[in-house]
């Protein structure tokens, strides 16, 4: 048998299977749901939205019927209501239901949506997406349509509930269908917006402060426009024009629903330009790019390298032309030795007889170089630790001392000396852990454009408050009063907000700066750490939470019962520190910051709810009840404040870098 006959031939590989195709949104879209669905998060936000919801809609029935006592409302008799009188509670049930999820549903959809790709960012993992074969329109749909669906679905949520309000009658299924057309609407332009935040920011922090802000512009302040654009007042319109005006009722039920997806589709569309930049940086930021970069941005280098040639050559002339000057205008500098009677020049006589007179010179005395000769204040001697700064750009930026020892940032700023009593408390009120970056001013800049918009609608309100209060003090004070408590109760809830994100990062954002464990090691008691953590959370934005607290009492005093302005002062001053204790106890027991903000929300929410629901409410009949109430609320909030931080040291004294305490 021929031997080339007994050889095996060696199979021929079969070609590899073509992944299937994830279609035009990306394989992000299935991943991100099922990562929600896995860390449980559809069952936290329904939670939140149905506990949120049954707060609203519990005092909105107490209010309903006021005249009639709340155990006989909920376990007495069953009420005897008119047609009439059922058909104007459902219709009315079905509105504050309405504006009760869409409020939840703009507090819940920026720290989602702008989640999907910060988080990416703040674990250094989207490194990984932009290197892939993914494209920056699949990363973007993937993530901004899969937080998108996870959204709308908490919405639908609360479908059921709604729809049972039509057997009480006044309440059409096209008001509602437009409705849920319009709030859908918004989650979506939210969502948009906070993926274009999150594209743009460098850090979770600022993508979360932009989203944010980009939703209390559009939601509070109608994109800049007035009160009177936002989805709230649309939702309004839609209950007021149905019966009177039909057509208008259709435009704006599918007009301003068009309008947001339309500026939903450019927002995401500015999203995808940006992760796109980023992936250019990142592939031209390498040794090698590979040839398709360099033949498409050849052009663009040769430019900066032709700029960048001439600034170096201006540079040089610019020396060059100084030193000619300085030849020029300077006397010559004869260096002689340390001598305490140095030669004096003498004057020549010429051919004349008369004295000639000699050019002058400078004599510069050469001194012998000591230890501490170069920065005599320095102790120590060496070289001295600040030279002059002439690299920087006088238009932007003056020239002067810096020190090479200090921050390494383009833009740092000053800082005190570090203090001897307590460097953790110096640490955690002048620094933020991280580089200084273009967030830092972004969010800046949000923050007076936002605030301007906020303090002016408040002054608005404000005013209009006052003016109908000196006008006729008997019939509009219910008005005047609704005026505070929106204005009032909305800084409040900014105030106790921004408590909480502090509050909410203090241990969570060191564990993923990967900076937990050098804290950790420190040989200190951990109460130390957490101490100045808690107080710095605590003192954040007093100077307009103070005010805004400060409104919402002087609501109080419009009421029939104005004593009770005493315990809601007392009960405003108990709600600071605990939302404080109750941040730091998440802040230690979750492991994302986002994880930690979604469940302080619920509670700050109800921290507001509490007072305003009070002041829409009080009576001079029932004024001991309420305070009653009130000091009860206060006991209770000064109980959990002590629990809260027991809970917190407790746990942090157990702290470890894998994970959080199980204390």
């Amino acid at each position: 048998m021929d031997a080339t006959a007994q050889t095996p031939t060696r199979p021929k590989p079969r070609p590899a299977k073509k992944p299937p195709k994830a279609g035009w949104v990306g394989p992000l879209f299935i991943w991100e749901l099922l990562r929600l669905a896995r860390r449980g998060q559809d069952a936290r936000g329904r939670f939140i939205l149905a506990a949120a919801l049954f707060v609203i809609l519990t005092g909105f029935s107490l209010i309903w019927f006021r005249h009639t006592p709340a155990a006989d409302l909920f376990f007495g008799a069953a009420q005897t209501l008119t047609i009439q009188e059922s058909a104007v509670f459902g219709s009315s049930f079905s509105l504050a239901f309405l504006f009760g999820q869409l409020a939840i549903l703009c507090l819940l959809t920026p720290a989602y949506a702008a989640g999907g790709i910060a988080e990416e960012k703040d674990k250094k993992t989207l490194v990984y997406l932009l290197v892939s074969d993914l494209t920056a329109r699949e990363i973007i749909f993937g993530k901004f349509f899969g937080r998108t669906t996870f959204l709308l679905g908490i919405m639908l949520a609360g479908l059921p509930i709604l729809a049972i309000t039509q057997l009480h009658g006044g309440v059409t299924p096209k008001f509602l269908l437009f409705s849920y057309l319009t709030t859908a609407a918004t989650v979506v332009l939210l969502s948009g917006v906070s993926a274009v935040a999150a594209a743009g920011a460098e850090t979770y922090r600022g993508a979360l402060f932009r989203a944010y802000g980009f939703t209390a512009l559009i939601v509070i302040a109608g994109c800049g426009l007035g009160p009177y654009v936002s989805p709230f007042a649309v939702i309004g319109y839609l209950y007021a024009l149905e019966v009177d005006n039909p057509g208008m009722f259709w435009a704006v039920g599918f007009g301003f629903p068009a309008l947001e997806l339309a500026a939903t589709a450019f927002a995401v569309w500015l999203a995808v330009r940006a992760v796109r930049r980023l992936r250019v940086r990142l592939v031209r930021s390498s040794p090698k790019p590979p040839p398709w970069v360099r033949e498409r941005y050849k052009d663009e280098d040769r430019e900066r390298a032709r700029r960048e040639q001439e600034d170096k050559e201006r540079a040089e002339r610019w020396v060059r032309e100084a030193a000619a000057r300085r030849r020029v205008f300077d006397p010559p500098v004869v260096l002689i030795p340390d001598d305490p009677d140095p030669p004096q020049p003498v004057a020549s006589v010429n051919g004349d007889g008369h004295s000639q007179r000699l050019k002058a010179r400078r004599v510069v005395v050469a001194v012998p170089i000591s230890a501490n000769s170069v920065n005599p204040d320095r102790e120590g001697g060496g070289e001295s630790p600040r030279r002059w700064d002439s690299a920087g750009d006088r238009k932007t930026k003056p020239t002067g001392y810096r020190d090479p020892a200090m921050h390494a940032a383009k833009n740092w700023t000053w800082r005190p000396k570090i203090a001897g009593t307590d460097p953790f408390y110096w640490k955690e009120k002048y620094t933020s852990g991280a580089v200084q970056t273009e967030d830092d001013e972004a969010m800046r800049n949000m923050m007076y454009l936002i605030g301007g918009v906020i303090a002016l609608i408040v002054l608005f309100f404000l005013g209009i408050a006052v003016l109908s209060l000196a006008a006729n003090p008997g019939s509009s004070g219910s008005f005047a009063r609704g005026l505070l408590l929106v204005a009032g109760g909305c800084g409040v809830f900014g105030h106790l907000l921004q408590i909480g994100m502090s509050a909410a990062g203090t241990v969570c954002r060191e564990r993923q700066r990967l900076t937990l464990e050098s804290l950790l090691t420190i040989p200190v008691p951990r109460r130390a750490i957490l101490w100045p953590k808690w107080v710095v959370s605590l003192l954040r934005g007093w100077w307009w939470g103070g005010p805004a607290a400060a409104v919402l009492l002087f609501a109080y005093l419009t009421t029939d019962a104005p004593i009770l302005a005493l315990p809601a002062a007392a009960y405003l001053a108990a709600a600071v520190p605990f939302a404080t204790s109750y941040g730091v106890w998440l802040s230690i027991r979750c492991r994302t910051v986002n994880v930690a903000v979604m469940w302080f929300l619920p509670v700050a929410g109800f921290l507001t709810a509490f007072p305003v629901v009070v002041c829409g409410w009080a009576t001079a009949e029932w004024w001991t009840i309420w305070a009653g109430l009130l000091f009860a609320m206060t006991c209770g909030l000064t109980a959990g404040l002590g629990l809260f931080w027991r809970a917190s040291t407790k746990a942090f004294d157990v702290e470890t870098v894998l994970g959080p305490g199980r204390g």
